[in-house]
């Protein structure tokens, strides 16, 4: 079993960090073959629309960077994991970007907002968003993504108990 884990390298912080290598540990322990990347707004260019990875040359992306080159094995990941800042409420630009070109497998997704000043209604947004919209209430590819989980961390105690909420499924 293989895992992808993506960042948003320009929001690390101690709490991020902390987070990550959390999440890879507990999917080892788990058995998974992890790989982990770091993602940076000029690795994660956003979605042109152009359709052109659907019709003119499937599953290659006209935008060269990071993220194409993660979506061309995307198919041996059964689980991946997004690591991003939660902001005003959403994953971050450069993460949501890696999410909408495919990024994920659809087997099982895990999407973890992260930071230290995040409110109740921070927190409810977030979850809301990512679980409606990468399942639920799909409606552009109902039905693909067969598990999301959002989750929210304030601190390395949230960590641990993410991981361990990971480690039972």
């Amino acid at each position: 079993m293989n895992a992808l884990v993506l960042l948003d390298k320009d929001a690390k912080t101690e709490l991020s960090e902390d987070l990550k290598a959390r999440v890879v540990r507990t999917l080892e322990e788990k058995g998974y073959h992890v790989e982990a990347f770091d993602l940076g707004k000029n690795e994660a260019y956003p979605c042109l629309g152009c359709l052109l990875c659907l019709t003119k040359h499937p599953g290659e992306c006209v935008s060269k960077d990071m993220v194409n080159e993660i979506r061309k094995n995307v198919k041996k990941y059964s689980a991946t994991f997004f690591l991003t800042p939660v902001v005003f409420g959403h994953p971050s630009s450069t993460i949501a970007n890696a999410m909408n070109r495919g990024t994920g497998c659809h087997d099982w997704q895990v999407i973890i907002g992260f930071g230290e000043d995040i409110d109740d209604e921070e927190r409810s947004t977030f979850v809301d968003l990512v679980v409606k919209h990468r399942g639920e209430a799909d409606i552009v590819h109902p039905g693909m993504d067969r598990k999301v989980e959002a989750f929210v961390t304030t601190s390395v105690d949230d960590n641990a108990a993410i991981c361990q909420t990971v480690r039972s499924e």
